[in-house]
């Protein structure tokens, strides 16, 4: 009998392509996956024009119809081949539109291409824009190399071009600047301040890692001082929102955006399921981070899309895997990139140990802030798409004993608490009677008893504090915090 993984994957229809319009790249970033391929940036392995088309008629060939579309123009740097990347939107436009079927497009690029002429392309065909830029000079010269001259210098000027000319206007939303950390410098703060300064209003940090040491990659000596980085990043947050003071999209904002919308993350990203990688020969992959590597082959756009690996990928979500099934905030995060886990662990089902650290790290974080503005009145609730809360007319004995459930992150506020529950994926917030009451049902007291040791700290009615227990105890049995 076939696999429910096997017939999903076999159902399963590209959405977005990443297409490897050439090898070629005109900065040398420490951090570049590319450097131990083959003819690592080799301005001659380029994208055919037939390859190109080839990937759009197979993408916009899927149906149904009215299901938008994506191709993402990448490379090396894919504005050092600009006629092509124009052709390609000339051509999807086109043929989308004859098709009646939605097209977007998206590039990446390190902003030193950015001519005049090029901003005007983008901007009139609303391609959106990610641009990838590690800040200050001092970092980005250091991280993104230029062979002759100052990356900075040459990119700074042209990504303050293009984004004067999308202010203000929708196409705000569609550009952002893609930012590496290294332990060379990463004063979070200092660099999202400098990224706002040139005008971004999105910026997306990824920590760059390397157990080995080989490079500027973090190590897990840096743990420390790396999460004290994210907490300043933090408290410069929650500090914006409750002045009421404008901050960019940028790491804790993306992670509340998670928290709130109430979505279970199952995988990292859509690469292998519906977001796939063609590169310059047409190959397909799991994504552009895996060309030239046959495990994660994925046909061709000649021969068509094969979907082994995709059945991998649905075979193990995050809650299946083996540290992952044991990690509080899996469903907040999707088990890590695969190409990560891949160059750090070896598997890509294995996480990055130092990732998961920062991650749970900032989303602990993100639970209290979170917590704080709600209380004050400063946040919109969470969307509730977990087990919802049920609550029951059956009484609560005195002879009951209580037990809090397992598999429950606590963080305390101070004296309140947020607790958050994968099994429910559900965050709840106690006050200081909540939080004390819930911390006494460790299931050796029984709900006399519990009134008891309530009578002893509060001087208040029997009564009223009965009714106090009683019903926190319904709410926490309620919402699968406690049980008995």
């Amino acid at each position: 009998m076939e696999q429910p993984q096997v017939a999903k994957a076999r159902a399963m229809k590209p959405r977005a392509f990443a297409l490897e319009l050439t090898k070629g790249c005109n900065l040398r970033c420490g951090y570049c996956y590319y450097a131990d391929r083959d003819n690592a940036y080799d301005p001659k392995t380029r994208m055919s024009r037939e390859v190109a088309e080839g990937a759009v008629d197979l993408l916009l060939a899927q149906e149904p119809r009215e299901e938008p579309a994506h191709i993402h123009l990448f490379g090396g740097e894919p504005l050092l081949d600009f006629p092509l990347l124009r052709a390609i939107v000339h051509y999807g436009e086109e043929h989308a539109a004859a098709l009646g079927k939605p097209l977007t497009f998206e590039v990446t690029t390190n902003g030193t291409r950015l001519e005049p002429d090029v901003i005007a392309f983008l901007n009139a065909h609303r391609v959106s824009v990610g641009v990838s830029f590690d800040g200050p000079p001092e970092i980005q010269d250091l991280a993104r190399p230029l062979a002759h001259g100052s990356s900075y210098a040459l990119a700074a000027p042209k990504i303050r071009a293009l984004l004067a000319s999308r202010a203000g206007t929708d196409l705000e939303d569609k550009t952002h600047c893609s930012v590496v950390l290294t332990r060379v410098d990463f004063d979070l703060v200092k660099i999202t301040r400098h990224l706002e300064e040139l005008g971004f209003k999105k910026i997306v940090i990824s920590p760059a890692t390397d157990l080995a040491g080989r490079s500027h990659g973090f190590r897990e000596e840096d743990i420390p001082r790396l999460e004290e980085a994210f907490d300043a990043l933090a408290a410069e947050y929650e500090r914006a929102l409750l002045e009421g003071r404008a901050v960019a999209t940028n790491w804790f904002p993306r992670l509340m955006g998670r928290l709130l919308s109430g979505e279970r993350r199952m995988h990292f990203c859509r690469g292998g399921l519906d977001y796939l990688g063609v590169s310059a020969d047409g190959g397909v992959s799991l994504c552009y981070r895996f060309f030239e590597d046959p495990r994660y082959s994925m046909g061709s756009v000649q021969t068509g899309i094969e979907r082994g690996v995709t059945e991998r990928l649905l075979a193990q979500p995050a809650d299946e895997r083996t540290v992952c099934s044991r990690c509080w905030a899996r469903y907040f995060c999707g088990g890590g990139c695969h190409h990560d886990n891949l160059a750090t662990t070896g598997a890509t089902f294995e996480p990055n140990p130092i990732a998961c650290d920062i991650f749970r790290h900032s989303m602990g974080r993100t639970l209290e802030t979170w917590a704080r503005l709600s209380r004050a009145a400063r946040f919109p609730r969470r969307r509730a798409t977990g087990t919802p809360t049920t609550v029951t007319d059956e009484p609560i004995r005195d002879d009951a004993r209580p037990a809090r459930t397992g598999d429950v992150h606590l963080r305390d506020l101070g004296g309140e608490q947020v607790l958050y529950h994968p099994a429910s994926h559900e965050v709840v917030v106690l006050n200081e009677t909540a939080a004390f009451i819930y911390g006494l049902c460790d299931g050796t007291r029984s709900v006399a008893e519990l009134l008891q040791t309530l009578q002893r700290r509060y001087d208040a009615p029997e009564e009223r504090l009965r009714s106090d227990l009683i019903g926190v105890l319904r709410d926490l049995r309620g919402r699968q915090l406690v049980s008995g």
